[in-house]
């Protein structure tokens, strides 16, 4: 029975892996990414699945620490109207960057300190993920040590048993 139940895990673990296969051929096909509509239960991820989804996010909000928009980001495609459209675009640009970008400074510093503190949640709980484990292997350990004693003192009280 109990392979029969192993069979049948492989067999799904299978098909999800065949599944992302295709969603990543997809990915390719159009060249980017494919957003979702729907939100990643984090419960139900394996550790695996969790660390990966962590270091995306993590990636992500890395990427996007300054909430204002870079000037490159300012382009026009039309040939004759293209650049008047990016000279008064940048323009509007300067005159509202007076007034915004004193609160979108705030929200950089802020970002930035949310990315930091994220990222050292992280590191430590790696590092309290392996004290664990340490911790673990030191029991294990503990309980095999205690195994033989109490198999040693069974022998003894029994040689004394045997000697009375």
């Amino acid at each position: 029975m109990g392979k029969k139940i192993k069979d049948e895990i492989n067999d799904i673990k299978q098909e999800i892996y065949n599944k992302k296969k295709e969603i990543n051929d997809i990915k390719e096909l159009i060249k980017e990414d494919i957003d979702r509509d729907f939100e990643i239960s984090l419960w139900e991820l394996s550790e695996k699945e969790l660390d990966n989804e962590m270091g995306n996010r993590l990636s992500f909000l890395n990427e996007d620490i300054d909430p204002r928009p870079d000037k490159q980001s300012i382009v026009s495609h039309r040939k004759i109207l293209g650049k008047p459209i990016v000279f008064i675009k940048r323009l509007f640009m300067k005159l509202s960057n007076i007034y915004t970008n004193t609160i979108l400074e705030k929200q950089r510093k802020f970002n930035e300190q949310l990315v930091a503190f994220h990222l050292a949640s992280f590191i430590r709980f790696r590092k309290n993920e392996e004290k664990l484990k340490d911790i673990e292997k030191q029991i294990k350990e503990i309980e095999q040590n205690q195994d033989i004693m109490l198999e040693k003192i069974e022998s003894i009280l029994d040689k004394n048993k045997n000697k009375q």
